[in-house]
């Protein structure tokens, strides 16, 4: 007779497979550009959280460029969810947030990653040609 600590670790593998890909499954936050606000010096931005569809649910949001330097921080203040809003527009923190860091202007020709993090979390990569256009990129 085998002893239950030899047993074959393929139950333990499927179960973590299947949460794992439970987990994945997990919708994330949608973080697009608004087409007629993404224009320098403040681009606007839509969130959608598929698990919400009322109200998108995060706590923090962080502007980041291509070498990783924070450039606009915001937390929520209560900390919690409960303050998020649809729409941002880059340097302006949205009632019930307050300013960690930044804003720093946006420079054309620079490429950025906007975060919005909470139960769940989203990011839109964008790009800011010589004119002061806003284009969304893949990560």
């Amino acid at each position: 007779m085998k002893s239950p600590r030899f047993a074959s670790p393929l139950p333990a593998f499927v179960l973590t497979l299947m949460l794992l890909l439970l987990c994945a499954c997990r919708p994330r936050i949608q973080v697009m550009l608004v087409a007629d606000a993404a224009r320098l010096p403040a681009p606007r931005f839509e969130v959608e959280d598929p698990e919400h569809p009322d109200r998108p649910r995060y706590d923090t949001v962080k502007v980041m460029d291509r070498s990783g330097e924070l450039l606009w921080h915001l937390r929520a203040a209560p900390f919690g969810e409960s303050n998020s809003v649809r729409a941002l527009t880059y340097g302006e923190a949205p009632g019930g947030f307050e300013v960690v860091e930044g804003p720093q202007a946006l420079q054309p020709g620079g490429r950025y990653a906007l975060f919005v993090i909470g139960g769940n979390r989203g990011s839109l990569h964008f790009d800011v040609d010589a004119e002061g256009h806003v284009v969304a990129v893949p990560p």
